[in-house]
């Protein structure tokens, strides 16, 4: 048995090199109030002391006198048990205990299969099995948790581990049916005003001068004479292979369901697909857009705008549209003509295009062809349809735009699909708890979340 002794008691430890792992795990268990210095130089006597078991062989016991050893084993050859005698963890009958035995037994060769004292050490709930009982009951293999398909689509939380995006409507209050347009013109965004949606504070923009951030929501916009416009880092990026994420302006006069001011700040994630646009069968999502997801945090508010048309995404070189005094402005020794390639209404339609632009906007500028996949392909992508959904604002938003709406706390409540998994050694490093049947169950495949 493994229990906690008194500092500066002997290492005396005796175990077969199946069950090292096992005492390690132990022995940081019961050491882990100590604190990182006790545990450490703990584990080390005691790695110490089984390489010697290990190397002495099954039955050999050997001691380290270190001063901070902190574990006691008990010494005795290891048996292999017959498949008749087993540990069992979970039953379905306590009068029967051993006969209604389920899947949850100790594994045959582990630390608690090994005898009564170890299978009791392991759980208050733990019954020895001998042969005079009944054999474990199997388990129907339709009972035994299998891995689910492999989804085809993006999953909303295919993105950075420390900040998810979660849903805040199930996936069949999805809106489906609305398109997406681009642009950058550099305007203050009206999202920067106060009394702007429901929000910690508004949007913050940029002084253009200096390209510092403005905590003064009243400064008037560049666009008409003034000295704050919208943030070069307002610009799209990539987050994963799938995943991009950005700012937008909504437009409000359409049949998407977005309603104008009260929007400021909600984020939204939009889905790609692959409809066309039916006047003419232009356009949409060129097919390595399609299924790429987009969050956006709602900047602007498009008041000019109907029928489907549901987010004018922030891109540079996008097209300046009516208001092309403002980058011009912000931006000392461009012309207005470098922020579009003179083409308010669509904006650049090469990458080479972005060269033109200021440096700190051309990433953003690429992003529109290497990942947007802009006019790839007889005319795609150009204003592509989106199904969209809003969602609790990931960090990696909000750090840019310091505007945080005030439900997202209170309304993030997520639908999820399940399952039980192993549990992945980046938990149990932090844990050190392992459950005993985790070898019954699917692994994490980490490769597959890229």
């Amino acid at each position: 048995r493994v229990y906690k002794a008194r500092p500066n008691f002997s290492v005396i430890a005796c175990a077969s090199a199946a069950h090292t792992e096992m005492v390690r795990r132990q022995l940081a268990f019961l050491v882990g109030g100590i604190g990182a210095v006790g545990v450490f130089n703990a584990a080390a006597a005691v790695a110490a002391a089984l390489q010697q078991c290990e190397s002495a062989g099954d039955a050999q016991c050997s001691s380290d006198g270190r001063d901070h050893a902190m574990l006691q084993v008990k010494s005795g050859k290891v048996e292999k048990m017959s498949d008749s005698v087993f540990c069992c963890f979970a039953f379905d009958d306590a009068s029967d205990k051993c006969g209604s035995c389920h899947a949850s037994t100790a594994q045959p060769g582990s630390f608690c299969a090994t005898s009564e004292d170890y299978c009791k050490s392991c759980s208050p709930h733990a019954v020895w099995c001998t042969g005079d009982a009944a054999t474990p009951t199997p388990v129907p293999a339709a009972l035994v948790p299998q891995p689910s398909p492999q989804e085809t689509g993006p999953s909303t939380v295919d993105i950075a581990p420390h900040s998810p995006v979660s849903s805040l409507t199930t996936s069949k209050e999805w809106i489906h049916g609305t398109w997406t347009t681009g642009y950058w013109d550099c305007c203050k965004p009206s999202c920067s005003w106060a009394g702007k949606g429901q929000v910690n504070k508004p949007v913050l923009s940029c002084d253009t001068h200096t390209g510092e951030k403005l905590f003064d929501p009243n400064v008037k916009s560049v666009c008409d004479g003034g000295s704050s416009a919208s943030c070069a880092d307002n610009k799209p990026f990539i987050v994963k292979r799938r995943l991009s994420m950005g700012f937008a302006a909504a437009a409000v006069s359409g049949n998407s369901g977005l309603t104008g001011d009260e929007n400021c700040g909600q984020c939204y994630e939009l889905k790609f697909t692959d409809e066309i646009h039916p006047n003419g069968n232009w356009g949409g999502s060129h097919p390595d857009l399609v299924n790429k997801s987009m969050v956006v945090q709602v900047t602007n508010i498009g008041q000019d705008v109907t029928g489907e048309h549901s987010f004018d995404l922030q891109i540079p070189g996008a097209g300046q549209g009516i208001f092309d005094s403002g980058c011009a402005a912000q931006f000392d020794g461009f012309s207005k003509e470098d922020f579009d390639c003179a083409n308010k209404y669509g904006g650049c339609n090469e990458k080479k295009g972005c060269a033109r632009l200021p440096e700190a906007l051309r990433s953003g500028c690429e992003w529109r062809y290497d990942w947007y996949h802009w006019l790839e392909g007889q005319g795609k992508t150009n204003n592509p349809y989106v199904n969209f959904r809003r969602v609790q604002c990931p960090k990696q938003i909000t750090d840019i735009s310091w505007s945080v709406p005030l439900d997202d706390g209170k309304t993030n409540n997520p639908y999820v699909n399940f399952r039980r998994v192993q549990c992945p050694k980046q938990i149990t490093d932090i844990s050190w708890s392992v459950p005993l049947d985790d070898h019954l169950f699917p692994a994490i495949d980490l490769d597959a979340y890229d």
